[in-house]
């Protein structure tokens, strides 16, 4: 998990990234419970400006690569950049404001789930199963620190569900905010896999909802 803590600017309200805000992508040093602990502690700026904190999970410290940082610029947020396989969760959190004349106050930051969770319920199929994918999965994005919008690029990869069972498959992460995603199931003994569409009845899949789908 990594933290940013960003000042207010001498506008009241108005909270401005900078190259170098007060903290910088920084891991807690641990965690009591729902509590997150820093070392040295942490002390809100002189003069009663207010701050807030902005989080993300899975932390990265790298520049390039799968998984890396954009560092903040001058009135500019960070971004998360990721590429997916199915076993990611992805998450963003931010605080309200919160100033030095409330000292000691703790400062909520609300996480959430970016990803949707996908199971696959496969005990009609039973051990002629062969294989099974969900095809065509943008795999990879960036997401905003400040906001937890995601935007995923162009590129797209088939993700292989492993068989947990004979009833169901262990459940993949994938992006959120799609009407429909297209399932292919192989069976032993036949050349041609069979193809399943899968819809949620809310329109479309739901950031941090787990789909239990049966084929």
């Amino acid at each position: 998990m990594g933290i940013y803590e960003v000042a207010e600017s001498g506008t009241s309200g108005t909270f401005p990234w900078t190259t170098s805000p007060l903290l910088n992508n920084v891991a807690p040093a641990g965690i009591s419970g729902n509590e997150l602990t820093f070392s040295p502690p942490l002390y809100y700026p002189a003069g009663g400006h207010k701050v807030i904190f902005y989080g993300y999970y899975p932390r990265t410290t790298a520049t390039n690569g799968t998984s890396y940082i954009t560092p903040p610029g001058n009135g500019t947020a960070p971004t998360f950049n990721f590429t997916l396989t199915g076993q990611e969760d992805i998450m963003h959190g931010a605080s309200v404001a919160g100033g030095s004349y409330s000292p000691g106050t703790a400062i909520p930051i609300t996480f959430k789930h970016k990803l949707t969770q996908i199971q696959l319920n496969v005990s009609a199929l039973g051990t002629l199963l062969s294989s099974i994918k969900i095809l065509n999965v943008r795999n990879t994005g960036s997401m905003n620190l400040e906001t937890g919008a995601v935007t995923y690029g162009n590129n797209t990869v088939d993700i292989t569900l492993d068989k947990a069972g004979l009833t169901t498959t262990a459940p993949v992460m994938v992006p959120a905010d799609v009407p429909v995603y297209l399932v292919e199931v192989a069976f032993m003994g036949q050349l041609l896999p069979r193809k399943y569409l899968i819809r949620p009845t809310s329109g479309k899949f739901l950031e941090g909802v787990i789909y239990t789908v049966t084929l």
